[in-house]
């Protein structure tokens, strides 16, 4: 098996030949299916300092025998610890009997790829848009997105690099607020238990979308658009885009933000749960930038 398919599966970049292809050997022997196990084990376990950069396996991570093999090397995407969970909804493709035992696969209802707290992940959606998703999010779309209907539900933060498609529109559904593209890069944050949405224009056009369907807004390149769940109230501003986007490259940039919330984020990050005992402190004002891949107790 080449590795480099794994991999690319594992990071959901996989096309479906690809997938069928691993999914034919997996099936083939029980020696197959654990060498798989053990080979993504040590996939999500092994973080990449840097972009671009290749690394070896150490073989004290990997048993012996046949999953030897897994020590060979491998390059990775830009979050090798991401985690991609496709439920038997969706992209997890199915065999469907055909003539003289030749299978088909055929695509389910719903793709729902989710991202637990302490990763992140890269995602090509079928019509070549590139997301990026944070830790702890969810996104989910039918399968009538194949057929143009290129609408998804997002639960926590993600960036968007949108394909263009004149004919078809691209609808981002969150808790709160739709968002409407052709073809744009962006940044949605929307986790549920923050009780706000903020969506950050890179490059293109976005229309804010309320849930009655109609158009609220329509920001431009540098606009910041915050909603806040209590007052139902919308927010649109200019902003510095690094403060919203710089997650991705694996830093978090703070201006003014209270202790409180940056420690529901470095909760999500490292999937730990953090107490803050003194009130006072906790509405305390921090600014700097973070580097995600730190051991946590160097960034406490």
């Amino acid at each position: 098996m080449d590795y480099s398919i794994i991999n690319k599966y594992l990071a959901g970049e996989a096309s479906e030949a690809e997938v069928k292809d691993l999914f034919s050997w997996i099936d083939s022997s029980p020696e197959n299916r654990e060498e798989f196990i053990q080979y993504k084990k040590i996939w999500v376990l092994t973080s990449k300092p840097e972009a671009h950069q290749e690394i070896n396996w150490n073989p004290e991570f990997v048993n012996s025998g046949k999953s030897g093999n897994v020590r060979r090397l491998a390059t990775y995407t830009k979050y090798a610890a991401a985690v991609v969970i496709i439920l038997g909804l969706g992209m997890l493709l199915q065999y469907v009997a055909g003539p003289k035992n030749s299978p088909t696969y055929a695509y389910l209802s719903d793709t729902q790829i989710e991202v637990p707290k302490g990763q992140m992940s890269s995602v090509i959606l079928p019509d070549g848009t590139k997301v990026q998703l944070n830790s702890g999010s969810k996104l989910v779309y039918a399968s009538g997105f194949n057929s143009g209907e290129r609408t998804v539900n997002l639960e926590g933060e993600a960036f968007f690099n949108v394909a263009k498609d004149k004919k078809h529109s691209f609808i981002i559904k969150t808790k709160s607020l739709d968002f409407k593209v052709y073809g744009t890069s962006f940044n949605v944050q929307a986790y549920p238990e923050d009780n706000e949405v903020n969506t950050t224009l890179v490059e293109g056009s976005l229309g804010v979308v309320g849930k009655t369907g109609d158009e609220i807004a329509r920001l431009v390149p540098g606009e910041n658009a915050n909603f806040k769940e209590e007052n139902k109230k919308l927010v649109v501003s200019n902003v510095d885009l690094e403060l919203y986007t710089s997650w991705k490259e694996g830093m978090v940039t703070f201006r003014n933000e209270k202790l409180k919330d940056i420690a529901r984020k470095i909760e999500r990050w490292y999937n730990v749960q953090i107490v803050i005992n003194n009130p006072k402190l906790a509405d305390e004002l921090y600014m700097g930038t973070i580097m995600k891949n730190k051991p946590i107790d160097q960034l406490l």
